[in-house]
């Protein structure tokens, strides 16, 4: 197991320290925007009312338990930094190391020597563990230098370190469950998404939902605000039980075959899969069915919730709130915040989805439909036409579940469909950097996508302008949509970039030799 440990540490030396400064900097950038933009007590304490009346920012930040800096640093990163960004990772990492792995035959290599079968699974969950343990110590260390308190400090680095672990080991198990890479991230990433919206209705309701999910267990932790410790054990307890769950799945299953198994084929490909685009459909199928279902389950989630909430969002301080974004019902404009955030979790699928022709260039997969009269462009475009449909469906289901549950089918429709174009810009990301970078494809494309979540928790506190917090294309979609003008012009911009990046990809893969 050591031997594996240092290997996953020499192939992912750099991702995994970009991704541990990055995470253990987050806070304290925060913290040091909370105290430039709330400089006294009296903003501080006006803030976090606004935040109690506001429902848009309890369904994604929670309620401020503490007026203070920490306090704030806390509302902003112990879900949204710990939970999303930490969590995410993990489970990218630990399906990298372990699924993947399999995918492309490199585990039954290493299974052939003295190797035990766990092995693998227990290098990557140690590793994970490790990377996550330097986040949560740099994350209180960094915060103590800053002029924190050490004891808020400890706890918020603790949210870091148990919301990761909790999360590798969700991966972990969706690494057991089906054969493909992808597959697992999916059935992750939706367990995510799902705890996510779970969190919004509770925190918005002041119900007991919210103890369901690991957003309002980060939250109640309280770091700076009367630590509750006893709270970290509500993350310890499950992902015990998933990383156990996740070796037992292990050992019951084949190498390279998941619990769940693929359905055979038939031994003769029919006339409906002899173009790259039909190949395209079935290898990404599975996974553009169960982001469609899983996210319109969530929608239909959200608008039982939004048919609830009506009443309680009801108030003068979110009217005047939905005033300034554009009016409408309120509900409508509590789903409007919940949407910016799935809409990056739709972001994230639609990357995954273009890095599979990467991996199936390194798998050698892509040489055998290339030697035959298959064009490079012509096999790239079936999995863009393919990633494209699988966003369209994962929002348009979004919309429809939400509009139906709501009780009008198509209300929010237009809503969920209008972050189409800034999706699929990550996407054209990943096609640019796959035609001409292909190594720095996947973490590039990750990277990016994390930064613009960073602009997100960094505008809240004022610590980016306007003019660079409009760089996401998140920011790019909201803010036309929600103010109700310009939103043509902007979707079309959007559009016209994703469109050329991905151009220039293809252009770059037409050019370079193959792995």
């Amino acid at each position: 197991m050591n031997e594996l440990a240092r290997l996953i540490l020499r192939r992912d030396r750099v991702s995994l320290v970009v991704w541990i400064v990055l995470s253990a900097l987050l806070p304290v950038g925060v913290a040091a925007g909370s105290a430039g933009a709330y400089p006294d007590q009296a903003t501080r304490d006006a803030f976090a009312a606004g935040v109690a009346s506001n429902p848009a920012e309890l369904a994604t930040r929670g309620p401020v338990f503490a007026a203070s800096v920490g306090g704030l640093t806390a509302w902003t990163v112990a879900a949204s930094g710990a939970v999303i960004v930490g969590g995410l990772v993990s489970v990218l990492f630990v399906v990298r190391w372990t699924r993947a792995e399999e995918q492309a035959g490199r585990r039954e290599l290493l299974g052939s020597t003295v190797l035990d079968r766990q092995a693998p699974l227990a290098s990557a969950l140690v590793v994970a563990t490790a990377a996550n343990l330097a986040i949560g110590v740099l994350v209180a260390a960094l915060l103590v230098a800053y002029g924190l308190p050490a004891v808020g400090s400890v706890a918020l680095g603790l949210d870091y370190l148990v919301a990761g672990v909790l999360f590798a080991t969700v991966g972990a198990v969706g690494a057991q469950l089906v054969e493909s890479a992808g597959g697992a991230r999916a059935i992750a990433l939706v367990v995510l998404g799902a705890a996510f919206a779970v969190s919004a209705v509770g925190e918005v309701g002041r119900s007991w939902l919210v103890w369901a999910t690991p957003f309002g267990w980060a939250r109640r932790v309280q770091a700076f605000a009367g630590e509750r410790w006893w709270v970290l054990l509500l993350f310890v307890a499950p992902a015990v039980l998933l990383a156990a769950a996740a070796f037992a799945l292990s050992a019951r299953r084949d190498v390279g075959a998941g619990l769940l198994p693929a359905r055979s084929g038939p031994a003769v490909a029919g006339p409906r899969l002899r173009s790259p685009l039909a190949l395209a459909w079935r290898l990404h199928r599975g996974a553009v069915w169960g982001w469609a279902a899983g996210l319109t389950a969530l929608g239909l989630l959200l608008g039982s919730a939004m048919r609830s909430l009506g009443s309680q969002l009801d108030t003068p301080a979110f009217r005047a709130l939905g005033a300034a974004l554009g009016g409408g019902d309120p509900a409508e404009v509590f789903f409007r915040f919940v949407l910016y955030v799935l809409a990056q979790v739709v972001a994230a699928s639609a990357i995954a989805a273009v890095l599979r022709m990467r991996q199936q260039e390194t798998d050698g997969l892509a040489d055998v439909v290339l030697a035959g009269p298959v064009a490079r462009v012509r096999w790239a475009l079936g999995h863009l036409a393919v990633t494209a449909a699988g966003v369209v469906l994962a929002l348009a289901g979004l919309g429809i579940g939400a509009g139906v549950a709501y009780g009008t089918p198509l209300s929010v429709l237009g809503s969920t469909l209008a972050y189409l174009p800034a999706c699929l810009l990550f996407a054209a990301v990943a096609v640019a950097l796959y035609g001409w970078a292909p190594r720095l494809a996947a973490p590039v494309a990750w990277s990016l996508l994390g930064a613009a979540l960073v602009l997100d928790l960094l505008g809240e506190f004022r610590v980016v302008d306007r003019a660079v917090l409009a760089l996401s294309p998140f920011v790019r979609t909201l803010t036309p949509l929600t103010a109700g003008s310009g939103l043509a012009v902007a979707l079309t911009g959007l559009a016209v970039v994703a469109v050329a990046l991905a151009a220039a990809g293809l252009t770059g893969l037409r050019r370079r030799d193959l792995v």
